[in-house]
């Protein structure tokens, strides 16, 4: 159900509940396991729940393709196919409220149940998209679901390279009390008093967006608001701009209240701003004044849209612990570079945030900021696939100077990469000398250009290899940086020899570096214990070239306790 933007007719706002429940049924349907039906290929008929499909291999879920002989160097279509029978319908459920949560999937995917789509993640050829580090959750429309009856669910995947099929749960069908409980997110229900409490801000919310009144909406944000990067100020910014595009929507559906562990109201939202894709957000709320306190999170996607993409492109963020315990402390800031068919999402599946906090505890490193844009594979340069050096370049490194509280010059500005990345985190540094301060490759394809674009477009880029770059300067241009680079002595790419060149031409022009062979293949076993050297090697470079802090204000005080 939408939000309303306003209470019902003779009814008090400060008693309208309308807006949300007190939290769904604790209901889930685990459909991980045995009992799956798999074939490689394509056919639409696969979609229709009436499709035979005994023939089919038995199958479960998750599973790799790499781990099956068959399948091991098997790219392209394949469909997944599960039969099963749903429980009566629970007091208190709508199909609505159900997510049809499939987990991980290696590349794209487009999912059916009951022979009607319910979702899709990624592209096909010919417009292939990976999106393997993507959690699907996908919402089934009232009516669909057959409940005491028997379902069908049919799951059409691609994979473009490497691995391939569902590689993570959980996988089922599930009320969001359930996938709360899943992700360790929970709390009491809400009492009438509280729903209604929370029903008063989003309505308040949404009418003062509807209306264009800006004052009012930051009337419903708290001192020290703080949500997915936004502070109040910013979050106006962004209002103010939408407003010059024509008219700002704000809606919330499905929204359910609970009570977290220390008394905070939490809407667990599916939220969406004009422009924007629907979210599934959790807004903490004061229980005992009208506002909205943001979720202080310290990882999290941030989005702008893009000229250089011509399209609204996504980014993580890592704030150390220190940025959201000052409000005036500057801190450095480091750029880090997905592989080939990664993006900024696929940090997430890393848990780097939690890496990145035992790193900074445990070796002392600098806090500092770390920024992942979506470098798609567009191996950071501006061809006909995208413009990803000028996104990184010319609007990212602004953007994040301007939004977040950063030591905005080169000598706090680092770079660094994995894989393609690491070729990435080369060419970009060593051709902005005036951005980027330090360089570090983990197992980075220093070896080769860019392999993206026409050919045309990758003869004019030819040029942008690493190791040319690095042959046609001068000592006096590399010591410009600073440089971290490692490989595998089993790199599948044979990017360890990569990076023993580079050392090579490096050490022969007198230029100092860190480098490291070590045993090991082109995966995350191999390079990810290396990032306290890496790290190290920009925590060096922030750590000689000090500066003065501004003073820190009285803090806002605040009864609650953020990550």
């Amino acid at each position: 159900m939408n939000v309303p933007t306003s209470a019902s007719a003779g009814t008090s706002p400060r008693a309208d509940t309308s807006c949300a429940t007190t939290g769904s049924v604790d209901f889930g349907v685990d459909l991980a396991g045995a009992g799956w039906k798999f074939s490689t290929g394509d056919d639409p008929a696969w979609s229709d729940p009436s499709f035979a499909d005994t023939t089919w291999r038995d199958w479960s879920v998750p599973d790799n393709w790499g781990a099956q002989a068959d399948l091991s160097s098997y790219d392209g279509f394949a469909w997944y196919r599960k039969t099963f029978t749903l429980p009566e319908r629970p007091a208190g459920i709508t199909d609505a409220a159900v997510v049809a949560a499939l987990g991980k999937i290696d590349d794209a995917d487009q999912a059916f149940l009951n022979g009607q789509e319910i979702g899709h993640t990624g592209g096909f050829p010919p417009n292939f998209d990976s999106t393997w580090e993507v959690p699907r959750e996908y919402y089934p429309a009232d009516g669909l679901l057959r409940w005491g009856a028997t379902n069908v669910l049919a799951v059409r995947v691609y994979d473009g390279t490497g691995g391939g099929g569902f590689y993570q749960g959980p996988i089922g069908l599930f009320s969001k009390a359930r996938l709360r409980a899943l992700s360790g997110a929970t709390g009491t229900a809400a009492t009438r008093a509280q729903l209604a409490h929370a029903c008063a801000v989003l309505n308040q919310q949404h009418r003062a967006v509807a209306t264009g009144d800006l004052r009012g909406y930051a009337a419903t944000l708290a001192p020290g608001f703080f949500h997915q990067g936004d502070t109040a100020d910013r979050r106006l910014a962004d209002l103010r701009e939408l407003r010059k595009a024509g008219k700002v929507t704000l809606t919330d559906t499905q929204a359910e209240v609970f009570v977290d562990a220390q008394g905070r109201l939490v809407v667990d939202t599916i939220r969406t701003w004009t422009g924007s894709p629907a979210t599934r957000e959790l807004l903490y709320l004061d229980p005992r004044k009208d506002l909205e306190l943001g979720d202080h999170a310290r990882f999290f996607r941030d989005d702008y849209v893009s000229a250089a993409m011509g399209r609204r492109t996504q980014f993580n963020v890592y704030l150390p612990k220190g940025y959201t315990r000052t409000s005036a402390k500057r801190f450095p800031v480091v750029y880090m570079l997905n592989g080939f068919n990664g993006s900024n999402i696929e940090w997430e599946a890393r848990d780097i945030g939690t890496v990145l906090d035992k790193l900074v505890t445990a070796n002392g490193l600098e806090e500092s900021i770390v920024v992942f844009p979506d470098g798609g594979s567009g191996w950071y340069v501006d061809t006909s696939a995208g413009n990803y050096r000028t996104m990184i370049v010319d609007e990212i490194v602004p953007l994040v100077d301007r939004s977040y509280r950063t030591i905005a010059d080169r000598d706090h500005r680092g770079i660094s990469g994995v894989s393609m990345g690491g070729q990435g985190a080369f060419t970009l540094g060593l051709k902005n000398p005036a951005v980027f301060s330090s360089i570090a490759s983990h197992m980075g394809a220093l070896s080769l250009p860019p392999l993206v674009g026409t050919a045309t477009e990758q003869a004019a880029n030819a040029g942008l290899r690493p190791l040319t770059l690095v042959a046609g300067m001068t000592a006096a241009q590399l010591n410009e940086h600073r440089y971290y680079l490692d490989g595998g002595d089993s790199d599948d790419y044979r990017f360890g020899v990569a990076a023993q060149q580079m050392s090579t031409a490096l050490a022969a022009k007198g230029v100092r570096h860190d480098y490291q062979l070590g045993a090991g293949r082109h995966d995350d076993a191999y390079w990810m214990p290396k990032l306290d050297r890496s790290f190290g090697l920009h925590t060096e470079q922030f750590r000689a070239h000090p500066v003065k802090q501004p003073r820190e204000p009285k803090p806002v005080k605040t009864p609650y306790l953020w990550p």
